[in-house]
């Protein structure tokens, strides 16, 4: 199989005997409903269709689907009887049983889905709330206290999963109901998914915010269909796989390839709960056998530079796909020698999906840093500022077209932004990337983190890649400084590795390194140790608090 092979639209693929069974057909359906599609035609199989670890404790969790079906379908049931039919119900919740109920009930039940991540402080959380217009939100007494029931009127119900007994009377939302899990546990464990239309909104996935505040986007039961070719070329996801996904399910890619995705396949869906660690991440590969996972760039350069050994554990993955931020030459190699497979780079948005990644052939050349090439069924061009079609090794801005099948649409009460943002025949992602003479990807920056330092134009990328590449770094962002002489300078913001130690001298033996290997205006002027660099609930660098 090549990569030409298996390049066409999204309508070509619709008809392609290897889409699964129940969704081939979708678009000329009258009805779907993707959690039905994911989870309820399982809905009778004692196989495992979730399994979870807690790195805290070390605990192993499995769930068969009907186990999974069942907690589903109370919570369907429940909204059922109290919500409105488009209601939106958010879910604030680490991995656990009660967060995929109440994913996939919410979907079943024909209500829109918000996932919405543990990290969020006060702010964050009722800025999403608020924005969806959520009227549920199912969550821990943890998280009750961040409520502002005065600054929320739509939300009606909070459902606490620990339950209300041990709330305190000043933590306790006005205007707002507090009811437990117990609700929910006493529901019927019968429900009969709501037949929704093709183009019915079953979630919203809020952007990471990485450049001003987050937009909700709206994903649809047709627009999952998308999937497809990801799924089938890329992370190569096969029902006897055990499978794994070191991304938070209220992360885009945690909840729609980590979650749904598993389903769609007919395999279990795979994630942990509590602060990530190397040593937990190795054995829950052992303990569960897992044979294809997803692990962020993040996490990978955290094992890796980790005291963990891998040799210690029986790891063999088959398939090890990464996406969020380019992965560096050394992390790629290590991960071949110590994991079994080398990582496959993807590159996507929210508003998007996947649109460019590295496929899982046997065949298939990894180039380190790379992006890869333009998933089937996505047609994905470097334009200039002029809609014009860079040439080979020219920056340009990442486009996706826009046509019938573009799952680019609007964002959720944002009919301005919308227009703005999607009008025309590309939707313009504001990433900026360079095209090899193979047709190879390479990211360089945002469009607006590209600093500009005595008229030369620098991304941030390859300075950081190259800046990885020291045993002394565990990792880096570069941002531009303001400068009298040069207008911007480049900025290196460092968190060394465990075992070094910040001061002058390393700051000029980081310099030193990156001149030797970049060009004299790319290499860092300006360096700042932090002990941890701001990053996002789904784990990517928050440029915009590092710029400010």
């Amino acid at each position: 199989m090549t990569y030409e092979s298996i390049h066409g639209s999204v309508s070509e693929l619709y008809d392609r005997d290897r889409c699964w069974d129940e969704l081939v057909t979708v678009g000329d359906r009258e009805s779907v409903n993707i959690a039905e599609e994911a989870l309820g035609r399982h809905g009778d199989s004692h196989e495992t269709g979730l399994r979870l670890r807690d790195f805290e404790t070390g605990a192993n969790e499995t769930y068969s689907f009907a186990e999974l079906d069942t907690a589903a379908n109370r919570v369907a049931t429940y909204l059922e009887a109290t919500v409105g039919s488009r209601d939106r119900v958010a879910a604030m919740l680490p991995a656990q049983i009660e967060l995929y109920a109440a994913a996939y009930g919410t979907i079943k039940s024909g209500r829109v889905y918000v996932p919405l991540a543990p990290l969020f402080g006060d702010e964050a959380l009722q800025y999403r709330l608020a924005d969806s217009g959520a009227s549920v939100l199912v969550t821990s007494s943890e998280h009750v206290s961040k409520l502002d029931g005065e600054a929320l009127p739509e939300l009606e119900t909070v459902i606490v999963v620990d339950g209300t007994d041990g709330l305190d009377p000043d933590d306790r939302p006005a205007d707002v109901a507090l009811e437990s899990y117990d609700v929910i546990e006493r529901a019927d464990g019968d429900f009969q998914s709501v037949e929704s239309h093709p183009s019915d909104v079953y979630a919203i996935k809020y952007t990471s915010g990485t450049t001003g505040q987050p937009k909700g986007c709206p994903s649809t039961h047709e627009g999952t269909i998308h999937l497809h070719a990801y799924l089938e070329y890329v992370v190569d996801l096969q029902p006897e796989d055990n499978y794994f996904v070191a991304a938070s399910p209220a992360w885009s890619y945690g909840f729609t390839a980590g979650t749904l995705a598993a389903g769609l396949r007919g395999t279990a869906a795979g994630c942990y709960r509590g602060p990530f660690d190397p040593e937990q991440l190795l054995a829950t590969f052992e303990d569960f056998e897992i044979t294809n996972a997803m692990l962020p760039p993040t996490g990978l350069r955290k094992l890796r530079s980790s005291s963990a050994s891998p040799n210690e554990y029986e790891v063999d993955l088959r398939v090890l796909v990464s996406a969020g931020e380019s992965l560096d030459e050394a992390t790629v190699n290590w991960c071949a020698d110590a994991l079994g497979a080398r990582p496959l780079d993807a590159y996507g948005q929210t508003e998007s999906g996947m649109v460019v990644a590295n496929f899982a052939f046997p065949d298939w050349e990894v180039k380190a840093g790379s992006m890869g090439k333009p998933v089937p069924g996505h047609e994905v061009a470097l334009l200039d500022e002029d809609g014009e079609d860079v040439g080979v090794g020219e920056t340009g801005e990442i486009a996706v077209k826009r046509d019938q099948d573009a799952r680019t649409g609007g964002y959720w009460g944002r009919p301005e932004s919308s227009i703005t943002s999607y009008s025309g025949l590309w939707w313009r992602t504001g990433d900026l990337a360079k095209r090899d003479e193979d047709g190879y990807f390479w990211y360089v920056s945002r469009a607006d983190q590209v600093i500009i330092s005595s008229g030369y134009r620098i991304g941030p990328e390859e300075v950081e890649e190259t800046l990885l590449k020291h045993d002394a770094i565990e990792e880096v962002a570069v941002v531009g400084a303001p400068d009298e002489t040069r207008g911007r300078v480049v900025k290196a913001i460092v968190a060394p590795a465990s075992d070094a130690s910040p001061s002058e001298s390393l700051a000029s033996q980081l310099q030193s390194f990156a001149r030797s290997r970049l060009s004299k205006h790319e290499y860092p002027r300006e360096i700042e140790f932090v002990d941890e660099l701001p990053k996002t609930s789904s784990g990517k660098i928050k440029r915009s608090e590092l710029d400010a």
